[in-house]
């Protein structure tokens, strides 16, 4: 089944409009007087892919991500989300994500942990180039329910916004043999914008820009180590985080329809 070309005029000129939207809102934020925080922290993930079906796989996740000052912990998330393939190169999918946030500077004198929910949805278009290089576009929606707290313990009750996801994502394959143990590398850059109407002062939410080297370990097990530039803006509207990061993946993937 092939796409129309209504189709990829529609999906192309969407692509299009929320880049360019993006973009605004990054030169708005950007051009105003800030502060900003610089830190350095490290994540360690495991991302296992349970496909069962031709059309189905089921993706699950564990994130840890911990401060390299005095290593302390930063923030747990757990994402479980099941994909749905309805063309060769495009799925849709749903999921859900647990999240545990701790304090934002590993200085932090209270010890708060943060709960978050958080349901999503998303779309993936994958455009190939050739036989060695693929261009990854991903939409994902979050719906984001935040334990209230006031700073020192958590309040009754969940604060909500929406979040709107952008990631174009460039792989090209480093082997020119198909083997199992192929090797690739990684460019991607992710934008995120909040919505909603809790949010008046940072609708620019963050921006990810990340280069990763991958290694195919056999036929189930891959090993990724990149680094990853992570600039998020504060509720405050004129302070940011700049954070330079270590990730280190493991790749589970399991085949069980053929």
């Amino acid at each position: 089944m092939q796409i129309s070309l209504y189709k990829l005029y529609t999906i192309s000129t969407f692509r299009i409009i929320i880049t360019i939207t993006l973009q605004v809102i990054v030169y708005k934020t950007t051009a105003q007087t800030k502060e900003v925080t610089y830190q350095t922290l490290y994540w360690t993930r495991y991302y296992n892919q349970l496909s069962f079906h031709p059309k189905w796989t089921w993706h699950n996740e564990i994130d840890n991500r911990r401060f390299l000052q005095a290593n302390k912990q930063h923030h747990l998330i757990i994402h479980s989300h099941l994909h749905y393939k309805v063309l060769p190169n495009v799925d849709l999918a749903g999921g859900f994500t647990y999240s545990r946030q701790s304090p934002q500077n590993p200085d932090a004198t209270v010890d708060l942990v943060i709960p978050e929910l958080r349901p999503f949805q998303e779309v993936n278009l994958n455009i190939p180039f050739g036989k060695w290089f693929v261009l990854a576009q991903r939409l994902r929606i979050d719906e984001r329910f935040i334990h209230k707290n006031n700073g020192k313990i958590l309040l009754e009750g969940y604060d909500f916004n929406f979040r709107m996801r952008l990631r174009t994502q460039a792989l090209l394959s480093l082997s020119r043999k198909n083997t199992l143990y192929n090797s690739s590398l990684k460019l991607a850059n992710e934008l995120m914008v909040n919505a909603g109407g809790g949010t008046l002062l940072n609708q620019f939410d963050q921006n990810r820009i990340y280069i990763g080297f991958e290694q195919n370990l056999g036929k189930k097990l891959a090993i990724e180590l990149g680094y990853l530039h992570w600039y998020q803006q504060r509720n405050t509207g004129y302070q940011f985080f700049s954070r330079n990061i270590t990730r280190l993946t493991i790749y589970h993937r399991i085949n069980r329809y053929n």
